[in-house]
Order: structure tokens, then C-alpha cells, then sequence
């Protein structure tokens, strides 16, 4: 039996005997047990998060310009890695830049575009030769 359904025995045994003062301090009482219940419940669930980061984070491995899980052929965003420790796997497309479309791969969630390194030479010598 846990600690709630003990507190409402008790409440249930004391109401018997019409004592008004310890009838109202037994409910303080299940409030307060109620309330240490949910608080260890959050913690519980805020220690399954931490853990799962924790194993992410040691799966994961950087290999320009992508974090790569071993066993997965689809990369996950290094920005949102990064900043929000979110294991978001980006997708492949097409970019239109201007006038020229690009192939990239972009994160759905952030939506940073990332160009094959190349594409990224090519376009920072493009930009810096008209300076």
C-alpha cells in the first residue's frame, strides 16, 4: 500500500471519531502527500529525459557538417543539436537561391539549409569576388 492510500485510511479512520482539527489536518496532510507525489513523479520523468540526452549524446558523433548515429543513414541537425540538444534528422531537397536552385539538406525544424561542400565553396568564393 503507498503513502496516498495510507493517509486516506487514516482520514477515513479519524472522520469516524468527529474531531473536526485533526479531520482538517489529516486533509493538509493528503494534500501535501498528493503534492510530494507529483513533485517525485517530474523528477522521475525529468531523470528519463536527462538519461535519454545522455545516451544520445554519446550515440551521436560529428562528422562535418552533420551528427551521425551509428546504424543511421539520415543525419540530424547540428544546429539544433547544438543549442537545444534535439536530435532533429534533416532532409533532402532543393533550395532555391535567387535565380539558381541548389540541392541541400534542410532542417524541418530550424529550417537551416545545409550545401554540400562544394556548393559552399563555390558560393563563398562567388560572394567574396564581388567585393
Amino acid at each position: 500500500m503507498g503513502a496516498v492510500e495510507n493517509v486516506k485510511e487514516v482520514a477515513d479512520l479519524i472522520r469516524k471519531f468527529n474531531d473536526i482539527d485533526l479531520n482538517r489536518r489529516i486533509v493538509n496532510l493528503e494534500n501535501e502527500v498528493l503534492d510530494l507525489s507529483r513533485d517525485k513523479r517530474r523528477l522521475e520523468e525529468k531523470v528519463e529525459e536527462l538519461e535519454r540526452t545522455l545516451k544520445l549524446r554519446k550515440d551521436l558523433y560529428f562528422y562535418e557538417p552533420f551528427y551521425w548515429m551509428k546504424g543511421d543513414t539520415t543525419p540530424y541537425c547540428p544546429r539544433c543539436w547544438e543549442a537545444q540538444n534535439a536530435a532533429v534528422h534533416v532532409t533532402f531537397g532543393h533550395d532555391n537561391n535567387g535565380n539558381q536552385a541548389y540541392s541541400a539538406w534542410q532542417c524541418p525544424s530550424c529550417q537551416q539549409h545545409y550545401y554540400p561542400k562544394e556548393l559552399r565553396q563555390y558560393l563563398i568564393a562567388s560572394a567574396t569576388q564581388g567585393r
